[in-house]
């Protein structure tokens, strides 16, 4: 499982509201930042990186002079309004990424156990860092703890079903404790969001032989060689198919 860094916005440079527009309604400005904007940024994503709140994309399109569904241009500097909550609160949620980011450098090294404390500092401080739940349940797997992390990973499907990433990962939680018909509907549902899914194709094929479903799980194989024809994986699955065939011929 690849771990994902956070995005934490940068303050590119902090300028006086003086002269400026005032902000929304019922939120005074204390501090106004200039924000460089990257290639595939959205006002969504500079709303959600500066305030936690997607909802909030009309408020800094409409500071900026920006109508309808019209998108930041790359390399424009634009205007963050911050009221005083605004900023106390991106401070903790930058404090939390960076606890969130020594997290990721301890699970990418193995030391998961370690790597569980910083995810929960993270949560504590930002408990809607999804990112951080994510990967304390990823943790979680890695030191044989399923029921931990299919409590999580539940919690993160109730608020976001269509992830992929999220069903695969419960999928496999699901598998390790036994529950085989649990763990192939995460992998078929996994697959409903993204049909060319290789790795929950190939748990699928894994599933049916465990459930001695052989038949069915020589044409997942076959399938998966379709889309997959030279990885290693590939090679796993060729010799998997051949003993099959071998013995069912």
């Amino acid at each position: 499982m690849r771990y994902r860094l956070i995005i934490v916005c940068c303050l590119v440079c902090v300028i006086s509201c003086a002269g400026r527009r005032p902000g929304t309604p019922g939120r005074r400005t204390e501090r106004t930042v200039t924000h460089r904007v990257l290639g595939g940024e959205t006002w969504e994503s500079i709303a959600r990186d500066y305030y936690g709140d997607r909802s909030r994309a009309e408020e800094v399109a409409a500071h900026n002079g920006f109508v309808g569904h019209e998108q930041p241009p790359v390399g424009v500097g634009i205007r963050i309004p911050l009221s005083r909550h605004d900023v106390r609160s991106l401070e903790k949620r930058l404090e939390a990424a960076r606890i969130y980011n020594i997290g990721l450098e301890l699970a990418s090294s193995g030391n998961f156990a370690e790597a569980v404390m910083k995810f929960e500092e993270a949560l504590r401080i930002d408990t809607g860092m999804k990112e951080a739940r994510f990967n304390l349940a990823i943790s979680y797997q890695k030191q044989g703890l399923q029921r931990r992390a299919i409590a999580l990973l539940g919690e993160l499907l109730s608020s976001y079903p269509e992830n992929r990433e999220y069903h695969f990962a419960l999928g496999h939680s699901l598998f390790s404790t036994g529950d085989l018909a649990g763990a192939e509907a995460s992998f078929r549902q996994t697959l409903a969001i993204d049909p060319l899914h290789l790795k929950a194709l190939f748990s699928i094929a894994v599933v049916h032989e465990k459930m001695g479903k052989e038949k069915m799980a020589a044409a997942e194989w076959k399938r998966y060689l379709d889309l997959d024809p030279g990885s290693e994986w590939a090679d796993e699955a060729r010799s998997r198919l051949d003993i099959l065939l071998r013995s069912n011929p």
